[in-house]
């Protein structure tokens, strides 16, 4: 997208920022399908946290989706349309209610569709044919296939007046997971719209650990948009990736949250199309300071061995990072939470920059002592087992991204790129346990995501050179570089970067055929080509042993491996 966004402005070389409106340069407009949108003083409006969904039966819960004219992004804008999933005690007009859940509690959750008839467009930029359906993907969560939300034609999606009930075993450990639209070529447009919603799963372990709980933990969902004059949402396919120019956070542009002097546990959720985000906080006006620490204690699916402190935390869309963020002794201040990421990913830039995406006011006094801590180790049913033992006994699965057409990004298997529709080539053997190696020869770094699998990062080789096969070309390899220690917990999401073989290992527990992807929306939906050529393919687990795949059994002939052609 040719459009940009100089955002607030940055004073000097340190850590201050200004705080006046986000502007858009005279460049923005320059053939760009959305946007510039029209001018947000930021840092005024309160964040807001979702609501709490309550059972309307015994561990029973029943969210709609539908269509509201009420939602407001600004304090100072009209009410737009938006979708928005609504439980049977509350009214949610963007996003969702969240759904907490307990391990070794099951729920059953009843979608029902309320969208307007199918054939009945309900934005200008609706998805093609306007069919209107939906299927609802617990991301991360560790349900049987028929309750997993997988889109056609392998899932059962759900027209307008239908329903569809999924029932959650929780059988697995405290995790941030979330739930969104998954309809096929319709989940760009729908998460977008706002069908997307909180799901986090707890369990007796977490109150040991002593980190920052209730009053003292929030989460966000992160997002970018654009919007239209009349401050209608704005969205396109024009281009491979759909990239905003505003950040909105929880429903609201720019926003702001009151904080105490004390610790707190963040939960951020990139629920973006396609922007990535490297966060770091910034100070804005005061006395210098140095910046209030930061510790990533979970990931997707679950808590970090070793909380990993950080100064700076990439976030690609699908993921979700719990941060334990230290206001102690910054009483007064305030604090930009900003962003640096290239759009797309890694660079070089061609989208609006959103530099700042909210702001943290930190109050003088707290109202109770602080109490938490942040464990040097945190002791969880997933994170226990050692990499040593899981690739002992794990086969190697080669996999690959590439682009046989410009801009049209494609997956397969490590012989060739292949669409949604093809027959399955990713079947491991049910109870087995494989390491994905992923060969990034496209232009762009990839989040790739598999549903109903706990997963874990290898760590990563960089390519300097492929064949016109997309085979890395021996002796262009690097060395080994393990994962970085705040991505080293259970995860589904993976940061695959270009010219890189991205590897990661996992069990796989549950039978039958769900789907991995790239979780960037749009190519998920395959913006390029109008849905013709999606960046899906279908994941079969079966009873068929895969003995073609090669032994791994350590680290050592995993690298061996991983350099063959």
């Amino acid at each position: 997208m040719l459009a940009s966004l100089t955002g607030l402005a940055v004073i000097g070389a340190g850590p201050l920022l200004a705080t006046g409106p986000f502007t858009t340069s005279a460049l923005a407009a320059a053939g760009a399908p959305c946007g510039p949108s029209p001018s947000v003083t930021p840092f005024i409006d309160e964040v807001r946290q979702p609501p709490v969904a309550a059972p309307d039966g015994k561990d029973h819960y029943t969210l709609t989706a539908a269509v509201h004219r009420t939602h407001k992004f600004s304090s100072r804008w009209g009410p737009t349309k938006t979708l928005g999933y609504s439980s049977a005690h509350v009214t949610v007009d963007y996003l969702g209610p969240t759904i907490v859940t307990r391990k070794d509690r099951p729920v059953t959750v009843r979608f029902v569709n309320k969208l307007p008839a199918s054939g009945t467009p309900v934005f200008p930029f609706d998805q093609p044919g306007n069919g209107n359906t939906i299927t609802t993907h617990r991301h991360g969560g560790l349900q049987a296939v028929e309750d997993d939300g997988v889109p056609e034609p392998y899932g059962v999606e759900v027209p307008p007046g239908g329903s569809q009930t999924q029932y959650y075993p929780n059988k697995q450990a405290a995790a941030p997971l979330w739930y969104h639209d998954h309809a096929d070529a319709h989940s760009s447009y729908h998460v977008y719209e706002g069908l997307a919603g909180l799901a986090p799963n707890t369990d007796e372990l977490e109150p040991a650990f002593g980190l920052p709980r209730d009053d003292f933990a929030k989460a966000y969902v992160v997002q970018d948009k654009s919007f239209n004059a009349d401050h209608s949402l704005c969205y396109t396919h024009a281009n491979p990736e759909f990239f905003g120019d505003l950040p909105v956070i929880n429903g609201t542009i720019a926003p702001k949250q009151s904080v105490q002097p004390r610790r707190y546990t963040f939960t951020f959720v990139n629920g973006s199309d396609s922007r990535f985000y490297h966060l770091t906080l910034r100070q804005a006006g005061g006395s210098r300071s140095a910046a209030p620490s930061m510790t990533v204690v979970g990931g997707d699916q679950g808590y970090l061995r070793h909380p990993a402190p950080v100064g700076d935390l990439l976030i690609s869309p699908g993921e979700r990072y719990e941060v334990v963020v230290d206001f102690t002794g910054h009483k007064g201040q305030k604090w930009v939470l900003a962003n640096d990421a290239s759009a797309p990913y890694p660079g070089p830039n061609a989208a609006p920059r959103i530099p700042q995406l909210m702001r943290f006011d930190v109050d003088r006094e707290v109202t109770t002592p602080d109490r938490s801590r942040i464990p040097e180790t945190i002791r969880e049913t997933n994170n226990e087992e050692s990499l040593t033992k899981e690739l002992a006994k794990a086969r190697l699965r080669t996999v690959q991204a590439g682009e046989e057409t410009p801009g049209v990004p494609q997956i397969g298997d490590r012989k060739q790129l292949l669409n949604y529709t093809d027959p399955p080539t990713e079947t491991p053997q049910l109870g087995s346990t494989e390491v994905w190696a992923m060969r990034n020869h496209t232009p762009d770094t990839h989040p790739f995501h598999e549903h109903l699998v706990e997963l874990r990062l290898v760590g990563r080789w960089h390519v300097g050179r492929w064949d016109a096969e997309g085979r890395p070309v021996p002796g262009t390899i690097g060395p080994f570089e393990a994962a970085k220690a705040y991505e080293s917990g259970p995860k589904d999401t993976f940061v695959s970067p270009p010219d890189y073989i991205t590897a990661w290992a996992g069990t796989y527990t549950i039978p039958g055929i769900t789907v991995w992807h790239c979780h960037m929306l749009s190519h998920e939906d395959g913006a390029s080509t109008g849905g013709a050529i999606e960046m899906m393919r279908p994941l079969a687990v079966g009873s068929a042993p895969q003995l073609q795949l090669p032994g791994v059994l350590t680290l050592e002939r995993l690298d061996q491996l991983v350099r063959r052609p």
